[in-house]
């Protein structure tokens, strides 16, 4: 008995490892299959297209050369998936498109083949050089971001074919090797290319955008980068200012609206080729405001200049710079207080030919540096009419010199040390700023004179930084409001002294037409201390006249503060009201029967 019964045992285990096998063969191949199909999905998928021939030399056969060349450096990485050619000449003749694209062709391609990138470039030159003789090949790569239609990246390579003495056969085989050795060391270029990118912490006034990365991201002055949310261009600002860590664009591009948290990333200005007299010169392409990198490199002694005859003095009277310097309160998209100055320029500033920085002085800071210069709080390129001061002390770098308005032959670059920068606003504080700007003048002579000075000083009217008021009542998301009985309360900011009550069916308040302001409400309650309208009936001064009275609704509401006796006041906000708005809240109205 117990013979048999291990031998049925025995029995039932072999079909059970026999059925084992056949699984794992059945299904380890599937599985390969399916690890080799999540691979080729994580590649990144990418078009080339064909390049063009520039170099007067072999005709299309060379383009195509090229291109197959660097398709097949980007294959060899191993990180990315390229089109097939057939793929690519199909999808261009479905969308009616013939190289060279433009940059809504490369919009319209890349979407369409769901593509990373497209890859386009050309031949440059292809000459011989050398004993013995070696083909010698330029080629311009470039690669096109799909978001924006820019190039992200990009090379310039040189590529020669290896030395064979003795060689006889036909220069073709020569310029085909150095076509791959310069998609070769092109792809290697670009590999190592970091792709400065950063994303924008917070906006400033629609005006400007704050970035999370600085000198050590790679970010410098005049980049132009694209803002790019969830794969696409809603916007492009220009680097302005640059620390360290952080950065500060202005926003050239407002486009879709550039928010918090999208991503910005910078266009790579591809280097130029040209043959000049038989030889090839290559040029990268100035960052616009790159001439104000002049200021980084000033030192101890930078030009060599004799005092000369005082200020030039032009048609518009001395050498004021501006006409008008216009100061206004405002806050973020976080609701965080700023001060936006910003210039006109005289007909003096426009026709100095060197504008190398404005500087920004504030009232309550009026200490001298030791050439007993009055130092700045903040600096901006000569090419750049408005400034953003912030709650957020800062560190910068401004020109400095003795007697620096009658001309020196000796200019220094004065900094702020990291444990004593410069201070920036505070709330419930009034200012008022003054804006000069430093110059530079050539006078050409046997030896020609360089000279900086300074201009007059302009002053701004008064403009006091308010803190957005803290809503109290109706609280945040009420329910059952009575609409013909409303008071709303909010804790006072401090040196306001006049609001308004804003109540709107549109959440951005940009509807004017939905929109319902209160009679300004004047009030000299300390900050932090309780303000509140009287009753006010919105059932009949405001839902009646949109046909929603007796309804249920979702209103908003908010609050703007602004000190009367700033000139011109606040930034204007929709409807022209000059006010610095509170964080909205919203509540729901009653449902009223109907009139008797």
């Amino acid at each position: 008995m117990k013979t048999g019964m291990r031998r049925a045992w025995a029995t039932r285990t072999a079909y059970l490892g026999v059925l084992s096998m056949l699984a794992v063969g059945v299904l380890y191949p599937l599985g390969v299959v399916r690890a080799h199909a999540q691979l080729v999905q994580q590649l990144t998928r990418i078009a080339i297209l064909d390049f063009e021939n520039r170099s007067g030399y072999g005709g299309a056969s060379i383009a195509r050369a090229a291109t197959d060349a660097v398709a097949g450096e980007y294959q060899k990485l191993g990180k990315f998936e390229v089109l097939a050619r057939g793929e690519v000449e199909q999808q261009l003749k479905d969308l009616d498109l013939a190289p060279p694209l433009d940059k809504s062709g490369f919009l319209r391609l890349g979407r369409a083949l769901q593509v990373e990138s497209i890859i386009t470039g050309e031949v440059n030159a292809v000459s011989f050089v050398g004993s013995p003789k070696q083909a010698q090949v330029v080629l311009t790569v470039r690669v096109i971001d799909i978001a924006s239609g820019e190039p992200i990246n990009g090379a310039v390579a040189t590529g020669f074919s290896n030395r064979r003495p003795g060689y006889t056969g036909d220069d073709d085989t020569l310029v085909q090797e150095a076509i791959r050795n310069a998609a070769f060391e092109a792809v290697r270029i670009i590999r190592n290319y970091t792709i400065p990118e950063a994303t924008v912490l917070t906006t400033r006034a629609g005006k400007e955008v704050l970035l999370n990365r600085g000198i050590r991201g790679g970010l410098q002055p005049g980049m132009e980068m694209i803002v790019v949310r969830r794969g696409e261009e809603v916007g492009r600002i220009r680097v302005t200012q640059v620390s360290d860590s952080d950065a500060i664009g202005e926003i050239i591009d407002f486009g879709r609206g550039i928010q918090s948290e999208d991503r910005a990333r910078a266009i790579f200005r591809v280097p130029t080729v040209e043959i000049k007299a038989g030889r090839v010169v290559t040029e990268r392409p100035r960052q616009r405001g790159e001439g104000n990198k002049l200021l980084r490199a000033l030192g101890p002694i930078l030009v060599i200049g004799l005092i000369a005859f005082g200020v030039a003095r032009a048609s518009s009277g001395g050498n004021t710079p501006v006409q008008t310097v216009v100061a206004e309160a405002g806050a973020d998209g976080n609701f965080e207080p700023f001060v936006r100055i910003s210039w006109k320029t005289t007909l003096f500033a426009k026709s100095v030919p060197d504008m190398v920085q404005w500087q920004i002085y504030r009232s309550d800071f009026i200490g001298t540096d030791e050439n007993g210069q009055l130092r700045p709080i903040g600096v901006t390129p000569g090419n750049q009419n408005f400034f953003i001061d912030t709650t957020v002390p800062r560190v910068l770098s401004y020109v400095t010199a003795p007697n620096l308005r009658e001309g020196i032959e000796d200019i220094e670059l004065e900094s702020y040390d990291e444990d004593s920068p410069a201070p920036g606003v505070a709330p419930g504080r009034s200012y008022t700023y003054q804006i000069a700007l430093i110059y530079r003048e050539r006078i050409d002579a046997e030896e020609p004179i360089v000279l900086y000075k300074i201009s007059d000083r302009v002053r701004s009217g008064q403009v006091t930084v308010i803190l957005p008021v803290l809503l109290l009542s109706p609280v945040q998301r009420s329910e059952d409001v009575d609409p013909k009985d409303v008071r709303f309360s909010w804790l006072a900011a401090e040196n306001a002294n006049a609001y308004r009550v804003e109540v709107s069916l549109d959440p951005t308040f940009r509807d004017r037409n939905r929109t319902f302001v209160s009679d300004e409400i004047l009030s000299t309650a300390a900050g932090g201390s309780p303000v509140s309208t009287e009753r006010i009936d919105l059932e009949s001064r405001f839902l009646a006249r949109l046909g929603l009275a007796g309804r249920r609704v979702t209103l908003y509401w908010r609050v703007g503060s602004r000190n009367l006796g700033d000139d011109p006041g606040p930034l204007p906000g929709p409807g022209g009201l000059r006010y610095v708005w509170s964080r909205p809240f919203e509540f729901t109205t009653q449902e009223l029967p109907p009139s008797p």
